[in-house]
């Protein structure tokens, strides 16, 4: 039986600025994908200040007294290097290197880990978790909000919230009454403010009126998913399915740009010699994909002299760079920043012929997250 679609702690607060009702679901969430414009809510985020719901993230805890050790198999780093209050980026793997999640790991306690992703792999995750006499208990009533653009740390710090957090870091504490988690899990520079469901309406009140000064707004899912394509981040679910099959091999790591979440110095991780395997075979890479025009090419084919070499992966237009961009999985030999492939623009209601357009493979990051600026 499919599952209800839930609304997130912020929904009512998030209804009264959804302008146009664009409504859109994700991990069984729903959620603004636009409050007014997509453009201009991804420009506060890296010009200003936008707050993002993050509440459809995946959040399971892991806890016992070989909750170290079943982790150590789990992810492709090492958890028992993480003191309390610290946090890594991991992938975790199929028995034939594939990739199945990845994730923020944070360390709450001696044995106490919480794994943040984007996409569930509860049955997995579980069916391994009970080898080592381990019940994952996932968090089913807080919210997040994302805080993200130069002057995030500014509003936090002017909501009466200490902000100094290093990346990767995270912090519970006391809010005015309120017991909420401060973290900094994210890709784009920025924050992230976990709270109980009932506290939700007064965390997004305290923090736009505090951020008022700062030009906070409310950034629907549409431009936190043009944010993670400037930034190169690939989500599972939205430019891939990730491994269901136990001995899959595909996506791998280098396939996705995934490969800097593996330690290869690292020993114990499950799929860890198929990985070492598939990295000498593997032909795709993630590249990123520009070209002329307003108009998004989001799963299609990309071609040099006639032939395929790779596809698009989730596109968009970037307002901050003008010009349409894409994520995209390429042939090794299309990797050189000089390549120029052609890709086929889809049609619209002003132009409807398809059309060839020349794109350019670029490095990534597109843009690199914004600098905070001390309150």
């Amino acid at each position: 039986m499919t599952p209800f679609v839930q609304a997130t702690p912020f929904h009512v607060r998030a209804a009264g600025a959804n302008r146009d009702n664009a409504w859109v679901t994700r991990n069984g969430f729903t959620l603004s994908r636009v409050y007014d414009d997509t453009s201009e809510e991804a420009l506060s985020a890296r010009m200003r200040a936008g707050v993002g719901d993050i509440s459809w993230r995946w959040r399971t805890m892991i806890e016992g007294p070989r909750a170290g050790e079943f982790l150590a198999r789990l992810l492709t780093g090492d958890p028992m290097k993480l003191e309390p209050g610290a946090s890594m980026k991991a992938l975790w793997l199929s028995d034939g290197g594939g990739v199945r999640g990845a994730c923020a790991l944070a360390r709450f306690g001696r044995e106490s880990f919480q794994i943040v992703a984007a996409l569930e792999d509860r049955d997995w995750i579980a069916q391994a978790a009970s080898a080592f006499s381990l019940v994952p208990r996932e968090i089913e009533s807080e919210g997040g909000l994302a805080i993200l653009g130069p002057y995030a740390r500014a509003a936090l710090t002017a909501a009466g919230l200490e902000a100094d957090l290093e990346p990767l870091a995270f912090r519970k504490l006391f809010w005015r009454g309120l017991d909420v988690t401060l973290s900094r899990w994210g890709e784009h520079g920025g924050y992230e403010l976990w709270c109980k469901d009932d506290d939700g309406i007064a965390v997004w009140d305290r923090l736009m009126r505090a951020g008022a000064a700062f030009g906070i707004a409310p950034v629907g899912l549409a431009a936190l998913d043009l944010l993670d394509i400037e930034a190169g981040v690939a989500r599972p679910g939205r430019d891939y399915m990730p491994v269901r099959e136990g001995f899959a091999k595909d996506p791998s790591p280098l396939a996705l740009g995934l490969e800097r979440l593996v330690d290869d110095n690292y020993k114990s991780f499950n799929g860890r010699e198929a990985w070492l395997r598939s990295r000498l075979v593997e032909k795709r890479r993630l590249v990123g994909i520009a070209f002329d025009g307003d108009v998004p090419a989001s799963f299609t084919p990309l071609l040099r002299d006639g032939r395929r070499v790779g596809h698009t992966l989730t596109s968009a237009y970037s307002p901050a760079l003008r010009h349409a961009v894409a994520l995209a999985q390429v042939e090794v030999s299309a990797v050189p920043g000089d390549t120029k492939l052609t890709l086929t623009l889809p049609p619209s209601r002003d132009l409807p012929e398809l059309r060839m357009a020349d794109v350019q493979v670029s490095g990534l990051p597109f843009l690199r997250a914004p600098e905070q600026i001390a309150p």
